[in-house]
């Protein structure tokens, strides 16, 4: 869209529902535009929402279970401080491709593998994790994907991510009600699938037992594999499940 167009959208979202944050980023074509936001987005977070327990980032394309992050975070038994909770990615190499905007090179990141962080699609933060990272995000220069970066300052303040396999990560799960009721995220969902998810959840989801949600589990996670085995199949390899966006939100 024109960015006259995109700046009338914006406006109308904020007058409406007071939910827009402006700050000045990198173009959204660099790498540097949703590293900057999230550094941005934590700022605003320090400054207007001190009292936060809790911090969610989040894309537009993700379907985010907030009854049920909400309920496992307040069953916490310890607490909630050095929280970085996501779907942890491990043992992955940075980039060495000097023609990537990500590009990573040994004299700036020598290691052989990126530090273990959060998949972006969907993580919490604890307030005092999200003040560990803006600090440390001062003395990190690197050109990474924006959670690549934020694992890289949480490595850099002392900070180790925690996995749950209850964040989907990139992957899209097939939707079952009882599986997402208990999911914490799933990747991957236009607009019109998340108001259908969202309005069934509502008829279903509160009917679940232990063995609705296991049966759930199962069925939701093995359609999802025959999927994944159906798109490396195709010839295509087309994006099955239709336009992602990359917009970055943050909740608190």
């Amino acid at each position: 869209f024109p960015l006259a167009v995109i700046k009338v959208v914006c406006m109308k979202e904020s007058e409406l529902y007071g939910d827009v944050v402006q700050g000045h980023a990198a173009a959204d074509s660099s790498i540097h535009g949703p590293t900057e936001r999230t550094a941005l987005a934590f700022l605003w977070v320090i400054t207007f929402c001190p009292l936060a327990r809790f911090v969610l980032v989040t894309k537009d394309s993700t379907f985010v279970n907030l009854p049920a992050i909400g309920g496992y975070l307040l069953g916490l038994h310890r607490h909630p401080e050095d929280l970085y909770l996501g779907r942890v990615i491990q043992r992955e190499s940075p980039d060495r491709d000097s023609n990537s905007p990500g590009y990573l090179p040994p004299a700036v990141y020598p290691d052989k593998y990126l530090p273990e962080y959060c998949d972006g699609t969907a993580y919490v933060l604890s307030q005092d994790v999200v003040r560990k990272v803006f600090v440390a995000s001062a003395a990190v220069r690197a050109s990474a994907p924006a959670d690549v970066y934020v694992g890289l300052c949480a490595q850099k303040a002392g900070v180790a991510p925690t996995h749950s396999a209850r964040f989907s990560g990139e992957k899209h799960i097939r939707y079952n009600a009882c599986c997402y009721h208990y999911m914490f995220s799933s990747a991957r969902m236009g607009r019109y699938e998340l108001e259908r998810v969202w309005a069934d959840l509502e008829l279903k989801g509160g009917s679940c037992s232990l063995f609705h949600t296991y049966y759930g589990l199962v069925i939701c996670k093995a359609l999802t594999y025959l999927d994944k085995l159906s798109f490396m199949n195709s010839p295509e390899q087309n994006e099955p499940y239709g336009v992602i966006y990359n917009n970055q939100y943050v909740f608190v």
